[in-house]
Formats: structure tokens, C-alpha cells, sequence
């Protein structure tokens, strides 16, 4: 196939998903599919439940499928859509149950989107491993999110090294940019408060106890600092609890989930996540992109390929309080220029995303020969 006729190619999509729910997962498969559907694609989005709040941003271009939870209905989905490719966004077993029982030419490229050994205890690991070592083989390629999550899939064995590809997922994009200009209502903002951000699930993987830690080791020598975490999940008594302990209630706050925090980025004096691991991390791109300097842990994996090892933005030792208040410290008193982290952010673009997975469907049809 020459590259003319690469470029003109169009394929047949269906991206497969539990729900379209807040998660990071879920909002970077919807930038995907959209440019996809946008660049000219084919796309179908099956959805086992059609609820949650990212519904309303799925591009006109794109079929949304409601599957009401049904194994069956999806055999019979594909059945009769006729695909080339299906994408599982945290599906992939029924995937390939799928395509084990349908016997059809179409291929599955998985995505792996976090450490695999990390973000299950070690009993579900284990058996996780034992059905993706059955299951795993039959998938056409697999897409990592970050160089780190690739060589943890390489190293486990559970498919062929060349079967792996990274592409970073789809961070800026024109909606990003729209909605980063909303009005941001806030008495910390119209007070000219300086804003230390959070943004996520508050669970034990994002660990926002130690930011607030870290900012409570910070405020008694930055008095015009305040702390916003925004995010909704099973540890919020546990960080109001630590909130009161380190005496920050008149100067921290849990606001609760927030569909669009862009425009908080935008406004902040720094970001900061405290994750023990990541796949990637969309919120730190995600930040770069709204211009808002950055601190990071340095966790597996991600944070320190978006911001290239240290070059823009500082990065703290995982689960160490002391650190991250030193790098906040740092990024405070030399904050990078906006305009260069968001020159950065542009190295995650969703058109970046779309061309890379554009030229994965090319080298797959390529390989199946004619």
C-alpha cells in the first residue's frame, strides 16, 4: 500500500467501554474516538451501560451503541457491523471472548492504561495474569500509554514485544482549549489567593494525603497559599480528617468532582499530583496545556516522560511529604513561562493520537497480506 493510499484509507471502528464515566480512561478514549470520527473514520462506540457524563461531548460524527449490559448483544453488534478493528477501553477480556466466539477476520487492540501489577492487590493480579497469559495471544497489537507501561508489558510475556506499541494518549485538543476560557467562579480566585491544585479520584493510587501533608509543611511560611482538591471517591473522610489534624480547614478545601476543571488549571498558581503510580497521567499534560506549572511524583509511570524527566516540571519523591514540599517550594519561587508548557503540551495532541493509531491500522493491514 503506497503512503497516498494510506492516507486516503478508511477504517471500520467500534471503541468498546463499560459506561462513559468521569475517569481519565474514558475521557481520553472519548478524544480519540472523536478525532478518529473527525479525521474520517468509521467509528461506533458500544457502551454495556449508555450513562455518564462524558455522553454529551461524543462527536456527532459517532454511533453510540447501548449495549444494556449484554454479552450477546454485543456478538450480535459485531456480528453485524462488519469491523476492522475493536478497541476495548477496560473490556479487554470480553473482547476477545468476543472474537473467540465469532470467528471473524476483524483484529482487537488492546490498551493498557496503568501498571499492570500495581493497580490491583496481589490475588487479583495474579489471576488477571492467568487469563490475559489464555486470551492476550489472540490481540493484534497492544497500545501502552507510556513507555514505562510498555516495558512492564514486555517484560511479563504475555504476548510478542512487536505486537507492542506506545502512543500517548490525546490530551489537547480544541474542546480543552474552549473549555479552559469558562468562568471560574471562586471566592480564592477573586480574593487573588495563590492555589495549589489536585485533580482526581480521591483513592489510595492518587494519594492526595501527602499533598496535604506537603501543604501543610508549606503554609505556615506561605500565608496567601490555599489548597483545592477537587474530586470525588471513597477517602474523602479520611482527607477531611487529615485536613483538621494539620489545622488547614480554613485553608484547604474538597469541593467534590467537577466535570470541568480546566479553567482552575488555567487559574492556579501550580498543580500538583501526588499519585503512588500512574499509566500516563492526563491531569499533568492536562495542566501543561492550560499553561499552570507542575509537580509530580515521580511515579511509575509517566509523569517524567510528560515532563521530560524534570525539564518541565519538578518532581518529588512518591509518598515523601518533605519532597513534595520542597518541589512545590521550587516551582512557586521559578515558575516555567506559560506559553512553553503549553508548547509541551502540544506533544500530546489529539492529532499526534490520531495519526499514530492511524498508522498502527496501516501496519496491521500491511501485515495480514492481501
Amino acid at each position: 500500500m503506497s503512503e497516498d493510499a494510506k492516507s486516503r484509507q478508511k477504517y471500520r471502528l467500534a471503541f468498546l467501554l463499560r459506561d462513559l464515566g468521569e475517569g481519565g480512561a474514558e475521557r481520553s478514549a472519548l478524544r480519540l474516538f472523536n478525532g478518529l470520527a473527525r479525521d474520517g473514520q468509521d467509528v461506533t462506540v458500544l457502551l454495556f451501560a449508555k450513562k455518564g457524563p462524558l455522553l454529551a461531548a461524543v462527536a456527532p460524527e459517532v454511533r453510540v451503541v447501548d449495549l444494556k449490559g449484554s454479552f450477546f448483544n454485543l456478538l450480535a453488534c459485531l456480528h453485524s457491523l462488519r469491523i476492522d478493528f475493536l478497541l476495548p477501553v477496560y473490556t479487554s477480556m470480553r473482547a476477545l471472548l468476543a472474537k473467540l466466539v465469532l470467528r471473524l477476520p476483524f483484529r482487537v487492540i488492546l490498551s493498557q492504561r496503568n501498571m499492570f501489577t500495581l493497580d490491583r492487590g496481589p490475588l487479583q493480579t495474579r489471576l488477571r495474569f492467568l487469563r490475559c497469559r489464555l486470551l492476550y495471544p489472540m490481540a493484534s497489537a497492544c497500545v501502552c500509554i507510556s513507555q514505562g507501561v510498555a516495558e512492564e508489558m514486555k517484560s511479563l510475556g504475555l504476548m510478542e514485544p512487536e505486537k507492542i506499541r506506545v502512543i500517548y494518549n490525546p490530551v489537547v485538543t480544541e474542546e480543552l482549549s474552549a473549555q479552559m476560557e469558562a468562568p471560574l467562579n471562586h471566592p480564592w480566585f477573586e480574593e487573588g489567593a495563590r492555589v495549589i491544585l489536585g485533580v482526581g479520584r480521591l483513592g489510595s493510587q492518587k494519594d492526595f494525603a501527602t499533598l496535604i501533608r506537603a501543604f501543610g509543611l508549606l503554609s505556615p511560611r506561605r500565608p496567601e497559599l490555599r489548597l483545592l482538591i477537587l474530586g470525588e471517591g471513597r477517602q474523602r473522610a479520611m482527607l477531611e480528617k487529615i485536613l483538621r489534624e494539620e489545622n488547614l480547614e480554613d485553608r484547604g478545601s474538597l469541593p467534590g468532582y467537577v466535570p470541568n476543571p480546566y479553567p482552575y488549571m488555567k487559574r492556579a498558581a501550580l498543580f500538583v499530583m501526588t499519585s503512588r503510580f500512574e499509566g500516563f497521567g492526563n491531569v499533568v499534560a492536562e495542566a501543561l496545556a492550560c499553561g499552570c506549572p507542575v509537580v509530580s511524583t515521580d511515579c511509575k509511570s509517566g509523569p517524567a516522560e510528560i515532563l521530560d524527566n524534570g525539564k518541565y516540571g519538578c518532581l518529588a519523591k512518591t509518598g515523601d511529604p518533605s519532597d513534595v514540599a520542597r518541589a512545590m517550594e521550587e516551582a512557586l519561587q521559578h515558575p516555567l513561562p506559560g506559553e512553553e508548557l503549553k508548547r509541551r503540551a502540544g506533544f500530546f495532541s489529539e492529532g499526534r493520537a490520531v495519526g499514530e493509531y492511524k498508522r498502527l491500522f496501516d501496519d496491521l493491514e500491511v501485515s495480514r497480506g492481501p
